[in-house]
Order: structure tokens, then sequence, then C-alpha cells
């Protein structure tokens, strides 16, 4: 999605309150520049950024974002941040912003590549800040309860502490509010919520069973719960999560389209959904602080975890509490843990998609607190579109998955039924024997999915072509293969039996309305499945199987009693929201 963000400040502007004007990179009255405005590129996390910036002979005068394609909500405060960094220091050597590094990078290359074009000494100018390290203060503060991270899980654990009477204070070391939560789809399966008492719904246990165990099905193995006794506890749980949410003043809608499964859904999405809870906690007293990366854990001399060290761009804080809650996230952004806990998906050179904050800091800490990893640690694999050319179309990507497409591996062979859930049996489908990235190809025969797939041709994003030879032409398959797979395809579509993969003949539909389109889909993942081991309450555990004093974990943190192999769709946010509601009285009462 195109931006138009103007940030032109007038350099007298952005130096008021400064002692003194910003010395140049070199002195002397020499022209520094070609005064004149100038337009550069830079690659950012999703597409190219452009930036505009205006010089006069001296100085950096104005810099405006004229277009990017950066992920709303998360790369907002680079985009606020780094220009104006740039514009009070004269420099490029500025930080990062937490949460959006590759945003940020993006927006000083583009930068960089007008200095470059205005006749400026570009590395000069990365070298002009401070050249010596800032000594960051120290600073003590004391609290009851202390959440680490600040998605659904420590969300929903900060407002249970604080209403069980606990003074609480929420870390997030991203610049934004809501990890993974925050680019979730905001859709939330629940049990016996009231949002269902005047429909004629069944969300009952029973139900949502059937849809669990198909889901876990999929992966192969009869038993879908680690744990079905704490399985089932938490799930019984989550309509009065749901309920309890929107008591507190969170918007949901009744929403029915996974499986025979209706869901809570946030109409604002995962974003909105966070802002609703933030909003909540601040009004409760809850302070909320971004950009403040927990590093280690207090541990008195009794083993007892009594606080967090955390540091932010200028201060070490050490939180003294009662009681810590962990709810940092997986580790899917940590490709080191990822190879370490999760092998199969680190050898499948899968993509991760998680907030950028997961990254098993969480882990990390409580492991040197002496917690266990959950044997059998595994990250789910799904496919999906990720070029955000195509994404920025839909809401979701996932519309693109109708299950009548034709799904194709590098060779243009076919190798999977492609009425498998994406983020289950396609997952480990398309992993398997070099079958990622593949392509699903479609035909002109759905006029919605046909106008989301012309936007997407005219971005780039996808092969559109009137024939599948020169279709095959533009994925850079054999057109022999691509043609021989997509005959015997429609062949079994007419005759509504598919005798390679069994696919269901309500899906089995022929392709032969031209122009046709293909779109790439990776092995992606979301989260991990894992964290380490808990007690009902969410205290960790260690080796003896005791609890560590003060010390809780919630959410990716702890879900491996909640899922083998596999991923149900639409069930971790209400899951993660309902061990964040336990977890959080459970830590006041320490």
């Amino acid at each position: 999605m195109k931006k138009l963000i103007c940030l032109c400040l007038a350099s007298l502007l952005c130096l008021a309150g400064c002692s003194g004007s910003p010395k140049s990179p070199t002195s002397g009255g020499n022209s520094l520049f070609k005064a004149g405005t100038y337009t550069g590129t830079g690659k950012g996390n999703n597409d190219s950024i452009t930036v505009e910036v205006t010089f006069t002979d001296t100085e950096i005068a104005s810099i405006t974002i004229k277009e990017h394609q950066e992920t709303a909500g998360i790369s907002d405060p680079a985009i606020e941040k780094i220009p104006q960094s740039v514009m009070s220091s004269q420099s490029l050597a500025v930080d990062t912003v937490a949460g959006a590094t590759k945003s940020s990078k993006g927006i000083l290359e583009a930068i960089e590549d007008c200095v470059v074009q205005a006749g400026g000494d570009a590395e000069q100018l990365k070298t002009a800040a401070n050249q010596t390290a800032k000594t960051k203060t120290e600073e003590s503060r004391d609290t009851d309860v202390i959440v680490v991270g600040s998605g659904i899980t420590g969300m929903s654990a900060a407002l249970s502490a604080k209403e069980a009477g606990a003074d609480v204070v929420v870390i997030e070391k991203q610049a934004v509010t809501g990890g993974t939560t925050a680019i979730a789809g905001g859709y939330l399966i629940s049990i016996d919520s009231k949002l269902y008492d005047d429909t004629d719904f069944d969300d009952s246990l029973d139900t949502f069973r059937k849809y669990w165990d198909e889901r876990m099905s999929y992966s192969g193995q009869q038993s879908g719960y680690p744990d079905e006794t704490r399985w089932e506890e938490i799930v019984s749980k989550t309509g009065e999560t749901v309920d309890w949410l929107q008591e507190k003043g969170v918007t949901w809608e009744v929403f029915t389209g996974f499986g025979p499964y209706p869901t809570a859904h946030n109409p604002l999405g995962g974003r909105g959904l966070i802002d609703e809870m933030v909003k909540i906690a601040e009004n409760q007293g809850i302070e909320v602080i971004t950009e403040c990366k927990g590093e280690k854990l207090v541990i008195d001399d009794q083993g007892a975890v009594v606080g967090v060290v955390a540091e932010t761009a200028d201060k070490v804080i050490t939180f003294n509490a009662s009681s810590v809650v962990l709810a940092t996230g997986g580790i899917s952004a940590n490709g080191e843990m990822v190879k370490q806990y999760s092998p199969k998906v680190a050898q499948a050179q899968t993509i991760s998609v998680a907030a950028a904050g997961s990254t098993g800091d969480g882990m990390t800490m409580a492991l040197e607190a002496g917690a266990v990893p959950f044997e059998n640690f595994f990250t789910s694999i799904c496919a999906t579109t990720v070029d955000p050319r195509l994404a920025s179309q839909v809401e979701e990507a996932a519309k693109l998955t109708t299950n009548k497409q034709l799904g194709v591996n590098a060779k243009g062979e076919r190798f999977a039924s492609e009425s498998a859930v994406y983020y289950d049996a396609l997952g480990s489908d398309m992993i398997q024997d070099g079958n990622a990235p593949f392509y699903y190809i479609y035909d002109s025969s759905d006029a919605d999915t046909a106008a989301i797939l012309e936007k997407g041709a005219a971005a780039g994003a996808v092969v559109k072509a009137d024939t599948i030879e020169a279709l095959a032409e533009g994925m850079k398959v054999d057109a022999a293969a691509l043609k021989a797979s997509f005959d015997r395809y429609n062949q079994q579509a007419e005759a509504g039996k598919d005798e390679d993969f069994g696919k269901s003949p309500e899906n089995l539909v022929v392709l032969d309305q031209a122009p046709y389109y293909a779109v790439i889909f990776y092995p992606t993942t979301f989260g991990s499945q894992g964290g380490v081991l808990t007690s009902e309450t969410g205290q960790v555990l260690n080796q003896t199987g005791e609890a560590i004093p003060g010390l809780f974990a919630a959410g990716e943190m702890s879900n491996r009693y909640l899922y083998n192999e596999n991923y149900v769709l639409a069930a971790s946010l209400g899951l993660y929201a309902t061990t964040g509601r336990i977890a959080g009285p459970a830590a006041a009462a320490k």
C-alpha cells in the first residue's frame, strides 16, 4: 500500500531546543552539497522505499518519504523517527528502530542515495555522529509484576494481574506493541462464548474437538494432544477469555469461516486488537514501555526470580518485582534457535513472517534461570504468498487459497492435493523432495479472484499469460511438464475424480478460461510450538519438576501442551490470551 508521508521539516524547527546548530561533517565554510532536491530509493522489508531529500549548500534541509510498501503499524516508527534523527544529527549514523530494522535501513539507504547525488560524502556522514559510545544511565524501579512482551498473551497477563490487585509494568523491545499478534488476522476460536448465545452456531467443546482432530490428523498422528488434560482445560476457558476482554472494551464480531467452527473476530484485525488492549491497560494504570528490551532475569540467593534487567537506548533499568511473566513469543525469527530446536524447519529454508521480535529472548532468559525446554520443539510450516505487492491487494493472502486452483512445483509437476489446508498438510508436502517454493495456477473463471490477480499482475507480483506455454515461460519452468500436468488435471476434473492425490470433487474444477495466472507460494513459519515446561498456572518448572519462584510463562513460551506437529487455524490467539489470563493472577498472588 502506497503512502505519502511528509516529513518536510525546516532545519530551524528540527533544532528547536538544541544547544547550537548541528555541525557539518567538515568545517571551513565549504559547500558540502549541491543545493537542490533529489529522489533516492532503498530496499525496505517488503519492497523499495522512495524518499525525497532537499539540501542547501551545507545541510540536509528536509526529508520526505514519498512511497513505500512497508507493513502498516510495524514500520510506522521507523518512517517517523529515521528522517527526524537524520535531520537533527545531520548524519547517517543513526540508530535503527527496534522491530523495524529493515525498514530503517531501507530509509537510510534511500537518503544515502540522495546524498551521493548531491555530491555529499556519504561515508563521512556515516561517522559524523558521536564517535564515542554513549554511557547509559542506570535506574532502579519497583513494581509487583513485570510482563515481558506486549502481544495478546502479555497484555492479557497484564490486565488479569492488574485485576487481581497488582501494580503492573509491560516492557516491549520493539518500537510498537503487539508482536506477532499485530500482524495476525484477528480471528479467535473460543468455546461457549456469550457472543453465540443468540445464534444457531454450535461453539461447544465437542464441535471444536472434531475440528481440532481433523487438523491434527494432517501430521499423521492419531492423537492430537501432547497433554490432553491441559489442552481441554485451556480450550474450555477461551470463551470466558473472549467475554472477559469484551467486558473490558475489546471489540468482537461473530464470524464463521474456519471449517465448521465459528470464531470471534476483531474487525480491526490483530493490530486493532492490540491497540484496543494497550489503551485499556494504560487507562487502568498499567505502564507499557516500548523499545525496552529484557536482557536478563534478576535471581536472588534462593533461586527466586525477583525482577528483570532491561535496556532502552539510553538507560539500563532494573525492574524489581515479586513476579515476572515471560510473554516474548517464539523463536521463528532466530535462525540459530530454529536450527537447534526445529532442524526440519531450518533444513526447509523457510521464511519467517512472525514479528521481528520473535528471537527467543524469553527462552534464553528462562533457560538461564533453570527452565526446561519442551521435548520435540516444533515450528509449524505453512504455504503462503509473501509478496507484499500481492498481499497488499487483499486483506488476507489466504483468499487466494480457494482449493480450486492447480498447484505445481518448480519442475511444473503436481505434488499434492490443493484441498489440503495451507497451514497443515500442504505445508508438510511442499518441503518434501524439493517442492518448495511452488506455484498456484488459476484461470479467469472466478471474477473476484481474477480481479485480485489482475492487480497483482500489474504490480509485477503475478505471472499472467494467455496460454499455459507462455505462462510456463514467465514462471521459468519446463513448458512441456507444466502442460502435461495442466492437461491431466483438467482431464481428471472433467471426469470428477482425482486419481493422483484424491482432491475432493467439489474442488476439482476445470481450468479453461484464459488468461491464466501463476502465484508463487513459499514455506513460511508464523510461530513456534514449544517453549518451556510450566505448571497449570503458568509457573515455569525446573529440571526436577519444581516451580521456579517468581517466574511465569505463557503463549508461545509455553504452548507445546496444545499442539502436535501442526497448527490449528485461528486457534492461537484464544489459547495464548487464555494462558496469559491464567498466568496474570497467579503472578499477582506471588
